[in-house]
């Protein structure tokens, strides 16, 4: 395996996710790595269809595992997840949970879910890694309100035999250079890119 892929998965461009994004990928860089960035938003992702195909299908691999594979582009972003040393997310909160595209791009896992659980061994057989993901929230305050984006992430990346280190969570940056504003917020962002790598070499 090799390099690191960060997933951009904000709605908007030039906000302060994609800025998170630019400062993991310095971090990697920093530690000596490179990173790839795939940025969500520029993808055609339709929304899995709860059909079952994938839970009948276990012949099947990859693109062909899910009847909408051949559809759209959700497997160009699933591929990386096989192949990447260093698995990194940066995302907005929207309403207590992550962004409609990010979130419908991670319920058509459930083929990997199906494959994991039966076992298979293209997918029973991946290394073991570590995710890393950094929240940002405009909303100061709520006891949990990263709560309902970290499990849906935990238990998404597991089924690439990855665990999620425990996010890097910011409340109240909202406005579009709210992060680019605090020096000390982004010095964290850079280190946690950084460390990833440096964990992981």
């Amino acid at each position: 395996m090799s390099n690191a892929i960060i997933y951009a998965c904000s709605h908007r461009r030039g906000g302060n996710s994609d800025r998170a994004v630019e400062l993991l990928k310095e971090g990697v860089q920093q530690a000596g790595g490179e990173a790839d960035v795939m940025h969500v938003r520029n993808f055609d992702i339709m929304p899995c269809i709860a059909c079952g195909f994938c839970d009948k299908s276990p012949q099947r691999q990859g693109q062909e595992r899910c009847v909408l594979g051949e559809k759209d582009q959700a497997w160009e972003l699933f591929r990386p997840m096989f192949t990447a040393k260093v698995v990194l997310f940066a995302s907005p909160i929207y309403f207590y949970h992550l962004p409609s595209m990010f979130k419908t791009w991670i319920d058509r896992g459930q083929q990997f879910w199906k494959a994991r659980l039966d076992k298979e061994s293209w997918i029973d057989n991946l290394p073991k890694r570590t995710a890393h993901t950094v929240f940002i929230a405009g909303q100061p305050t709520g006891n949990k309100l990263f709560e309902g984006s970290r499990l849906t992430l935990k238990y998404f990346v597991k089924n690439f035999n990855m665990e999620l280190a425990e996010p890097l969570s910011f409340r109240g940056v909202d406005g579009p250079n709210d992060l680019t504003k605090q020096a000390e917020l982004e010095k964290h962002v850079i280190a946690l890119g950084r460390q990833a790598w440096e964990e992981a070499d």
